[in-house]
């Protein structure tokens, strides 16, 4: 059974990364959103994504993040996933498909870490 322990510095820019491409897919759907409530839900959310990743730039430990920024982490870590999934597409190079998987492998196995 993996622990918090096991999360190597890599797994933090991991996670970095997610919360970031997160952030980044919230953006592009605050654009195109018309209605105010949901403008306001992918606000809160944009903002504790930004929180977390934050702190986690102010100081790359998982030790920083308490247990409500750890779900956050997860959820980031979820959310990039999707994204992945829907941009993995048959007309990316074997290079960026391999990329993507990577990137998924890692994203998943600490999305498992995170859910114990």
């Amino acid at each position: 059974m993996k622990s918090l322990a096991s999360i190597t510095d890599k797994d933090i820019e991991t996670i970095k990364m997610a919360l970031n491409d997160s952030i980044s897919d919230i953006n592009v759907e605050l654009k195109n959103t018309k209605s105010t409530t949901k403008k306001d839900n992918l606000l809160q959310y944009k903002g504790k994504y930004t929180r977390v990743l934050e702190k986690l730039r102010q100081n790359p430990s998982i030790y920083a993040l308490v247990e409500t920024d750890l779900d956050l982490a997860a959820t980031g870590l979820n959310d990039a996933i999707e994204l992945l999934e829907e941009f993995m597409t048959d007309d990316l190079t074997e290079q960026e498909k391999n990329d993507f998987i990577n990137y998924k492998t890692d994203c998943q196995r600490l999305l498992e870490v995170l859910a114990r």
